[in-house]
């Protein structure tokens, strides 16, 4: 069910682009985002994320406080995310910050013609329409989360869940 909250998000999204506001270029204007969340119940902890922002989960061991990441960020470097970037149709840039790139097509060229745009640092999110494939039928910023499951003890005291801000 979370997972095709994620997927039907993003869906809508698709579905309401045109009613978006169009750039100088004349391609819609489309910024995605990243998510974590969190579900509490009883005492499953349920925790999905596509990008950059995270996810950790706080203990009590003695006298402090322990914190565990339950999350692992979505970057284009890392080996499975290149691979999946890679069967998407996509590829990565290996620049001062990698990041994931996808072709678009020209909206000024005649024939139709396509540039290659290196653009997000995450490789999952929620609403970058640009990086979608027709010729593979999928995103190469895919939204389809991460989900952890975690049983809840006494020793977990707080769960943070912040962007790359905070955790950068």
């Amino acid at each position: 069910a979370i997972r095709e909250g994620f997927l039907q998000t993003h869906q809508d999204m698709v579905t309401a682009v045109e009613s978006w506001p169009k750039r100088k270029d004349g391609h819609n204007s489309t910024s995605g985002t990243t998510v974590t969340v969190a579900i509490i119940r009883g005492r499953k902890l349920y925790v999905a994320h596509v990008g950059d922002s995270a996810a950790v989960l706080g203990e009590k061991s003695k006298n402090e406080y322990l914190a565990n990441e339950i999350t692992e960020d979505h970057k284009p470097e890392s080996p499975k995310e290149m691979q999946r970037i890679r069967e998407a149709g996509g590829r990565v840039a290996q620049n001062t910050i990698p990041r994931v790139v996808w072709k678009r097509q020209r909206l000024d060229t005649q024939p139709p013609q396509f540039e290659y745009v290196p653009f997000l640092a995450v490789s999952r999110a929620l609403g970058d329409l640009w990086s979608y494939n027709s010729d593979r039928d999928t995103y190469v910023v895919s939204p389809d989360p991460d989900i952890y499951v975690t049983d809840l003890t006494s020793k977990h005291k707080f769960i943070i869940l912040a962007s790359d801000g905070v955790w950068g």
